[in-house]
């Protein structure tokens, strides 16, 4: 699916977010879906063991460094490619290519320093056995394609991201998890557990040569290699900083929340982890799909001097989250305890587990929706190129969190952490917001504020629904529960208002 430059954009653009977002919705649910199926094979071959132990921890740091980079990578590259785009689109194989080069020059450079600093620590900060120790750093060196591929096919994927291939990208990750499954297999006979790391390479390997191939055969932009250092790659440089330096903020707060489970008995930091990977589940949809397509759409826009248009669209992406997020994280406060269940119950995760990681998705929950909010206000910022908001939110993020864990870690245990994230959760979304009020294009829609008013009144009434099931009959505990389908029914009502107001515009800002 591929758009046209903003300045060709119709009157229609912002349905055309919203139309594209919905359609890529069933696809990243495919794609995530079979992106969990790695390791559920990881598991069947290797099971819990030596080798697994070596190959997590090898694959920790390079993964949260790398996905960290990648985001804020992708986040900094977005507005450059679109300026170049619009104003020299002649000079965008060499800049995408630059971009490339520099990219994978600097993740191999961080590759190898893991491989020289982190293979002689592993003996010192682990108990593992010496054949254990000396898989792990084999995997690490292994890995390191892999760290050089990872960030060299962020810019492949922004590049389609910008020229609207977001059907392209969405799918994927089903391209890659199929060929690392695969590939996997195939190795594993002559290579043994040394195919987990090589069969990660050739899947990283094959999704950057579909990103490059889409980018090339369908906008005939085929990226040329160099090491050309231009303004604009420069520019992308210095942006790329407070934006990776407020996503690692950010980033170490589940780092600082583990810290402080720790504290409490055996069990606690993998309930949390268990209940974040539920709360996170509404943040992935919503980053495969709107934010995506939206971001993509609002740089366009500023690189071809529509400001006060793309100041209107953020605006409306802000309440299409809240009016079809609403209704279904009310469904999720209720269905917690089932969802949960459905989830993980099974095995060695009793229903004592359950009820545990259940609670605490409670207190996470609320959080979730300003959170939602927030990450699309902190893109509006960074193409609104208030990226030194960025850095200081995200300070303040993590002393926060600091503050509050140690606040209520005590009197409430893991309700307390989770309660914590979700009041920073809050905090933080909301002064993205209020900094945004200069040049919010809300209050110049005709009809805006009573978007916002109705906006308001169903966010209202989907906390009301949920509200009124928790004081009434409780979460229900199974997904077979009648009281589970009889509150759904309201939700869904709420659902269908929010999805018809969401087609419902003010009128369009030129």
């Amino acid at each position: 699916m591929t758009g046209g430059p903003a300045s060709t954009a119709g009157q229609h653009g912002d349905d055309r977010v919203g139309r594209t977002s919905l359609l890529l919705v069933p696809i990243a649910l495919l794609s995530r879906g079979l992106a969990f199926a790695v390791p559920a094979v990881i598991a069947l071959w290797f099971g819990v063991g030596p080798v697994t132990d070596a190959w997590y921890w090898s694959l920790a740091l390079p993964t949260f460094t790398l996905v960290l980079a990648s985001t804020a990578l992708g986040t900094a590259a977005i507005p450059a490619l679109a300026r170049v785009r619009q104003e020299v689109p002649a000079r965008l194989p060499i800049f995408i290519g630059s971009l490339q080069c520099w990219a994978a020059l600097g993740s191999g450079a961080f590759g190898l320093l893991v491989c020289l600093l982190a293979g002689p620590a592993l003996a010192v900060v682990t108990e593992f056995p010496p054949e254990t120790v000396s898989l792990a750093r084999a995997f690490l060196w292994e890995l390191v394609p892999f760290m050089v591929l990872t960030t060299a096919g962020a810019v492949a994927r922004v590049a389609n991201e910008v020229h609207g291939n977001f059907v392209a990208v969405a799918m994927t990750p089903m391209v890659r998890a199929g060929v690392v499954i695969a590939s996997t297999w195939l190795l594993l006979a002559p290579l043994g557990p040394h195919a987990l790391p090589w069969g990660l390479v050739l899947g990283e390997a094959v999704q950057f040569l579909f990103w490059w191939g889409v980018l090339g055969w369908r906008d005939g932009v085929w990226p040329r290699p160099s090491l050309r250092l231009d303004p604009a790659l420069l520019g992308v440089g210095r942006d790329l900083a407070p934006i990776l330096a407020g996503e690692v903020l950010v980033a170490l707060n589940l780092v600082v929340d583990k810290a402080f489970a720790a504290m409490l008995p055996p069990g606690s930091v993998a309930t949390l982890e268990f209940a974040d990977r539920a709360r996170v589940i509404p943040q992935t949809l919503l980053e495969s799909t709107l934010l995506m397509v939206a971001y993509a759409r609002w740089s366009n826009l500023f690189a071809a001097g529509r400001r006060v248009r793309a100041r209107a669209e953020v605006a409306r992406s802000l309440r299409w989250v809240i009016v079809l997020a609403a209704p279904m994280l009310a469904g999720m406060f209720i269905g917690r305890q089932a969802l949960v269940a459905l989830l993980f119950q099974r095995g060695a995760f009793q229903a004592a587990d359950t009820l545990a990681t259940a609670r605490v998705l409670g207190w996470y929950l609320p959080g979730v929706l300003p959170n939602l909010v927030g990450i699309l206000a902190v893109r509006a910022h960074i193409v609104e190129r208030n990226l030194r908001l960025v850095l200081v939110l995200g300070v303040v993020s993590v002393v926060v969190n600091l503050v509050l864990d140690a606040l209520l870690l005590r009197p409430f245990g893991l309700a307390g952490l989770a309660l914590s994230t979700t009041l920073n959760m809050t905090l933080v979304p909301g002064l993205y917001l209020w900094a945004l009020r200069r040049t919010w294009a809300g209050p110049v829609e005709a009809g805006a504020r009573r978007a916002w008013g109705r906006t308001g009144a169903l966010l209202a009434a989907s906390v009301a629904v949920a509200a009124a099931v928790e004081l009434t009959v409780g979460p229900p505990a199974s997904i077979a529960s009648p009281a589970l389908w009889i509150a759904a029914l309201p939700c869904l009502l709420l659902l269908a208002l929010g999805w018809q107001l969401s087609r419902t515009a003010p009128a369009t800002v030129p």
